[in-house]
């Protein structure tokens, strides 16, 4: 039975059917009640930018009935938004994207919304760079021993395994800012982004991120 199974994904992979979605810009928490917009950007195989599909984000949050909310195209290839409201007491929210493509979708790690008028403490960079491993996609194509309470995403493994390696900051960072490769995207990381996912894939501790 399990031969079968790997059979059947194996050739689900074969025909073209997974996608990778990347958020580009992840706050650190919501604040409730409060209007978002986030965008992202749905490639199959991990590469080719998709258009024409029709992603939703689903929001679930204790006490609250889940909300799905469609997203919308942008005028670059490939890229989507969706605007939503935070919400409206605080706790942690599950957000999933669904991307349009086959039944691919990104599940996140639970999203700290916090009430009006209040603030929250930097994250750790190890915490942050954790957070993004997943928002960014990476675990669609890299399984990460090291990640903690990891959400139920699509693993592929296409990519070589990362946890428990201790990279080096300065490796990570010009593998995930200028990747030359022909299978690994240039997800166009910000600075910040980089290190903290370089921070993640060191094993650093202590160090808090840069919102």
């Amino acid at each position: 039975m399990l031969k079968v199974a790997a059979a059947l994904i194996a050739g689900f992979v074969a025909m073209g059917g997974w996608a990778v979605v990347t958020v580009k810009d992840l706050p650190e928490y919501f604040v409730a009640g409060q209007h978002y917009t986030i965008e992202f950007e749905v490639r199959q195989h991990g590469r080719t930018l998709l258009s024409g599909l029709r992603p939703q984000l689903i929001i679930d949050s204790p006490g609250a009935r889940e909300v799905v909310i469609a997203a919308v195209p942008r005028s670059t290839e490939g890229t989507y938004a969706v605007t939503f409201t935070a919400p409206p007491t605080a706790g942690d929210a599950r957000f999933t994207i669904r991307s349009g493509f086959m039944n691919n979708e990104l599940r996140l790690y639970p999203q700290p919304v916090i009430a009006a008028g209040t603030s929250r403490p930097a994250m750790a960079a190890r915490d942050r760079g954790q957070m993004l491993f997943v928002a960014k996609g990476c675990n669609t194509c890299h399984s990460n021993i090291d990640l903690a309470d990891r959400p139920a995403n699509q693993l592929v493994t296409v990519g070589p395994e990362l946890g428990g390696r201790h990279l080096a900051r300065e490796f990570v960072i010009q593998k995930v800012k200028n990747p030359a490769s022909k299978i690994m995207p240039d997800l166009g990381l910000s600075d910040v982004e980089a290190s903290a996912i370089a921070a993640f894939l060191n094993g650093e501790r202590g160090a808090l991120s840069d919102r």
